[in-house]
Parts: C-alpha cells; structure tokens; sequence
C-alpha cells in the first residue's frame, strides 16, 4: 500500500502561513497599542509635573499664568488627539482579531480533514495489512 499523501497540504501550509501573518500584524498592533498608551503615560505625567511645578511657587509672574492657559489648551487638544488615536488602535486590533480568528479557523478546518483522511488510510492498511496476514496464516496450513 501507498504511503499517505494528503492531497491538501499545500492548502494547509498556505493556511497556516497566511494565519503566522496575520497573528504577525496583531502583535505589531498590540505592540503599536503598548507605545501609543506609553505616550500617553509621559505625556499626562509631563503635564501634572509642569503644573505641579508652577503652583508651588511662591510668586508667579502673569505671563506663566497665561503660558500655563495656553499649555493647558493645547494639552486638551492633545488629550483628544490621543484619544482619537487609541480608538483607532483599538478598532484596528478588533478587525485584526477577528482576521486572526478566522485564519485560525481555516486551519483548523483543514487539519481536521487531514486527520479524518488520516485516519481512513490507516483503517484501510490496516484492513489490509489483516487481510495479508490472514493470507498468509491461511497459506501455512495449506502447505501441510
């Protein structure tokens, strides 16, 4: 009997190569997510430091005040545009998942069959390797 061939696994390796990319591109989106939120992080902590700093003092002159308006304006700003940003990551991540799930879907669609094909060869040898066998016991005794 021949030995098994599964006339797909070219199918599967191309699945399974198509599902690396596509967990690749999740990662770099996480990973783009991870230093959006590190932003973020310095950025708010820049801000209360700067403030911080300002309401310690014992004098201040009137143009830090409004140099203090000003930042805090376009720290608002900033606050928004980071936050528009972290939406957009999050909504790129979701579509990535869902990119992710069904690739892994499809291989696993794929191996299953392989694994039925598998087993249906190996039921077929070995029903043949029994019927040989009994052949060849059959054999000794007509020999005698």
């Amino acid at each position: 009997m021949q030995t098994f061939r599964f006339r797909l696994e070219r199918v599967l390796e191309w699945y399974r190569r198509k599902c690396r990319i596509e967990e690749n591109r999740l990662a770099e989106g996480l990973e783009a997510m991870r230093q959006l939120d590190t932003r973020i992080a310095r950025f708010q902590a820049e801000r209360v430091t700067i403030e911080r700093d300002l309401l310690v003092r014992t004098e201040v002159p009137a143009a830090d005040f409004a140099s203090l308006g000003r930042y805090r304006l376009r720290a608002r700003e900033q606050d928004a545009e980071f936050g528009d940003q972290r939406k957009r990551q999050e909504r790129s991540i979701a579509e990535q998942r869902i990119r992710v799930h069904q690739a892994q879907r499809k291989v696993r669609l794929v191996e299953k069959l392989r694994e039925r094909r598998l087993a249906e060869y190996t039921a077929a040898f070995d029903k043949e390797l029994e019927a040989v066998a009994a052949e060849a016991y059959m054999a000794q005794f007509h020999r005698s």
